[in-house]
């Protein structure tokens, strides 16, 4: 049971994993990289790059493999890869379109992810939704990464909307963080995985299908 609280101006989104399933083109993207240099990551760690940035997670997988190599021509080469992936592999998630236009009549609306601008974009393209959002950061507009609160924050600017006037919609406990941080309230999604690692958010719902949940939170409403 949620309390009443101040109504949000603003819903902020992250991408991957809540508006849309494609942690799976990620890793896909990333094991035809892997595999053409005879390198097999394993599963726990993919799952550890989930809600991490793609820099942030070779620089963690690199540092464990002990590879002694750029990050960035990795990540560009990943970046090509998962956007050719990525055109024919639109998956959002069930109630996502349609929470997606309910909130626009009533909020604000925002993305915030770790993934490319240039991702973030096609997706919103791809939904037929991208009017419906006043802002979008990709990890190309900020210089630190979720758990950093700089995604959300540099959102919530762009909306003319103060922090704590935000609601965010987060799929992994780093988003969680960075959302908190950021002095966001949050509804955990379990659309990745189980939905005690969420345990940070102010609220969780079983899917975006909770539309009527999501909404009186957003409004401040006691639930």
């Amino acid at each position: 049971m949620t309390q009443p609280t101040a109504p949000a101006k603003a819903v902020i989104f992250d991408l991957d994993g809540v508006l849309v399933d494609s942690e799976s083109i990620h890793v896909e993207a990333w094991s035809a990289l892997f595999s053409r240099r005879g390198i097999a990551v394993t599963r726990e760690e993919y799952e550890h790059g989930v809600g991490m940035a793609d820099a942030d997670w070779l620089a963690w997988l690199f540092a464990r493999r002990g590879i002694a190599e750029a990050i960035g021509p990795w990540r560009e080469a990943k970046r090509k890869v998962f956007q050719a992936l990525l055109a024919g592999n639109l998956r959002p998630f069930p109630g996502a379109v349609a929470l997606v236009r309910r909130l626009h009549r009533e909020f604000r609306l925002g993305v915030a992810s770790n993934s490319w601008r240039e991702n973030i974009e096609t997706v919103l393209d791809g939904l037929g939704v991208r009017g419906c959002f006043g802002a979008i950061v990709g990890a190309d507009d900020v210089g630190r990464h979720k758990p950093h609160p700089a995604a959300y924050l540099r959102a919530a600017e762009r909306l003319r909307v103060a922090p704590e006037a935000c609601t965010v919609l987060e799929d992994s406990p780093l988003g969680i963080r960075a959302a908190k941080a950021a002095g966001m309230r949050c509804i955990g999604i379990p659309n990745t995985m189980p939905a005690e690692r969420l345990a940070e958010a102010d609220l969780l719902v079983s899917t975006l299908s909770d539309a009527d949940a999501i909404v009186r939170f957003a409004r401040g409403e006691a639930g």
